[in-house]
């Protein structure tokens, strides 16, 4: 269920590789004969928000390599076409009545594109746009959206990411920084054979899918709005918010900002700063939006440097998970590095506390109709730790509390969203308001719960179900009882070794299993792809899985993503149905305890991630 069209991790993805294949849709379908039938959405959108013209009544030219000048028409209009009155065309091949002359000009006034010669002087508007340039031209339009100077600089930037492709000594020297914040940035996956084809093209269609996935990248609020607490001049007193993070600027502000704020007023003389837990998270904002924001060890390390005495550090994790154990083991690196270092408790830690979330639920419903026909289904993250229990236990609390039409369900976990639409069906309920159950409404509040066009989606399962169906992007964070409540464990922290709290360990790492069969957990980033079932080969040193899924939705896997399985040729892994009648899949297991990219196929090629669980392996 982790549909990734939102995030700019995907920006150059389906476009920047070798040719995607896909039949061409009827033109009652789309209006134009020659678009494939994976493009069809991107192609309308540009038609409507009139970014790129068809070539004519019947096509939209979705095969032709796209060209210098309508790229740059195209940015130009997602500008909202800048005034460039009294700008000199500086290009001899573009010509002054040219429709795409202003285009031009200003791209080239904010240093977008330059010439194809060494003068400047020629721009060559009907050559074919090479990869390499795509990712530069995408690149400084991208800085010139967010005021900068520049995007090429990112977390670990200095490690080279073009070595890996077989042909990275094709791209050209001026083009090796853009190609590699590119491929660093997750842009540009390699095409047929691993390679990047820096000198290739990429067709109208495949540009209309960058720009469709800049704009939905672009469209999260204005960074400039939040404020990343990583100032020096802290002073003796640190009050360290520590959070997993979202690259959604407005929900930041107004969940993880707004605790910042209230924790900032409940403690006046100390200095509040922010940590994120997610690297992924802290790497995307600084590439789009150039706001950087510290891991936990380099705001420990700000805290060292400043002189900080007393750290005082207050976790916005809902539960004691894998995250709050790796934070623990953080901070005891730094014991001697402070005169005293304290915590305070996750958000859900003692009966009281769930009392007081139940409540604060229970009560952005409150002004439902009380007509009995209308539930709050709310959607938490879901983990493979035994904090998991949470859910369930909040569910408990709720129900206790008389909050009867309220169920609580998980992206990754137990209960799923089919579990839910059954206890709301029971219930005789025929209206359903969603809302995720997670500190910021970010990617999965987004997109996992509220993208009507993923038919996986919490919004698709219910509304598939016969409910009707409202969304709520909205996180805990945004209300003053949670804010409160963090506030009040932060007043309460205590130092490490006093907690209470039993800190649960993570897997970590790949570890070895010698050879030999396994049962084995398999968590999946969808819960419309539940493993129910796992046995595990490993012999010399290689890894084969038995999957068994719990339903019969699909019907092929590729190792890789959905847009490699689209254009492959073969790789293919078919279904044996099993003595039950369950749908099972033979796949390879590169390495344990990290997230592997496989592709579903259902309607459509679908990206899944899975991680084997290693602590789960039970020799047979």
């Amino acid at each position: 269920m982790k549909k990734r069209n939102k995030l700019i991790t995907l920006l150059l993805a389906a476009v920047l590789t070798m040719s995607l294949a896909g039949t061409a849709f009827a033109a009652e379908d789309t209006g134009f004969t020659d678009v494939p039938g994976w493009a069809e959405e991107y192609v309308e959108r540009m038609l409507e928000l009139k970014l790129i013209d068809p070539k004519t009544e019947t096509t939209f030219g979705a095969n032709d390599p796209m060209t210098r000048a309508d790229l740059v028409t195209a940015l130009y209009r997602l500008a909202d076409a800048p005034a460039v009155d009294g700008l000199e065309n500086p290009f001899q091949d573009v010509d002054e009545d040219a429709g795409f002359r202003d285009a031009v000009v200003w791209a080239f006034r904010e240093k977008i594109i330059n010439g194809r010669d060494a003068a400047a002087t020629i721009f060559d508007p009907n050559g074919s746009a090479q990869r390499q340039e795509i990712a530069k031209i995408i690149n400084e339009f991208a800085a010139r959206q967010v005021g900068r100077d520049s995007a090429l600089g990112t977390i670990g930037s200095d490690r080279d990411r073009l070595s890996a492709f077989p042909d990275a000594a094709a791209v050209a020297d001026w083009a090796k920084n853009y190609m590699n914040w590119a491929v660093a940035s997750g842009f540009i996956l390699g095409g047929e054979g691993g390679k990047l084809v820096p000198k290739g093209t990429a067709t109208r269609a495949q540009v209309a899918a960058i720009l469709c996935r800049y704009m939905d990248d672009a469209s999260t609020g204005d960074a400039s709005k939040d404020d990343p607490r990583n100032g020096g001049n802290i002073g003796e007193n640190e009050l360290l918010v520590v959070s997993f993070g979202t690259s959604f600027n407005d929900s930041r502000v107004a969940t993880i900002g707004a605790i910042e704020g209230a924790l900032e007023e409940a403690f006046p003389d100390y200095a509040v700063r922010r940590g994120f837990t997610s690297n992924i998270i802290i790497e995307h904002i600084y590439r789009r939006d150039g706001e950087q924001i510290d891991d936990v060890a380099d705001a420990l390390n700000r805290a060292k440097y400043n002189g900080v005495k007393n750290l005082l550090v207050q976790p916005t994790h809902l539960m004691n998970g894998y995250e709050y154990g790796d934070l623990v083991k953080e901070l005891e690196k730094f014991a001697d590095d402070f005169d005293s270092i304290r915590i305070g408790d996750p958000l859900l830690t003692t009966d009281e506390d769930f009392a007081i979330v139940a409540q604060a639920m229970a009560e952005v419903a409150a002004e439902l109709p009380q007509d009995g026909k209308t539930a709050v289904c709310w959607m938490g993250h879901g983990t493979e730790a035994a904090s998991n229990g949470i859910y369930a236990r909040m569910q408990e609390v709720l129900k206790a509390a008389g909050h009867d039409n309220h169920f609580v369900g998980t992206v990754e976990a137990a209960p799923t969203a089919e579990d839910l639409v059954e206890l709301v069906k029971a219930g005789g309920y025929e209206n359903v308001i969603l809302r995720p159950m997670m500190i910021v409404a970010g990617d999965h509040a987004n997109n996992d719960m509220a993208d009507e066009n993923d038919p996986e989606s919490w919004y698709s399962v219910f509304t598939a179900a016969g409910l009707n169906v409202t969304c709520e992007i909205k996180g805990l964070g945004e209300l003053e009882a949670i804010q409160q409540l963090l506030a009040d464990h932060a007043r309460n922290a205590k130092p490490l070794d006093e907690t209470g709290i039993d800190v649960e360990p993570n897997p970590g790492n790949t570890k070895a299993l010698p050879d030999g069969t396994y049962t084995i957990e398999v968590s999946s980033s969808s819960s419309m792809f539940r493993v129910v079932n796992c046995e595990l080969t490993v012999a010399d040193g290689k890894m084969t899985a038995v999957l068994t899924l719990s339903g019969t939705g699909y019907t092929k896997m590729f190792v890789g993503t959905a847009a490699e399985a689209d254009k492959a040729a073969d790789g293919f892994i078919d279904f044996v149905e099993n003595a039950e009648g369950k749908y099972t899949f033979t796949v390879p297991v590169e390495t344990l305890d990290q997230e592997l990219s496989y592709a579903a196929l259902g309607t459509k090629w679908y990206d899944r991630t899975l991680v084997f669980q290693s602590a789960t392996a039970a020799a047979k």
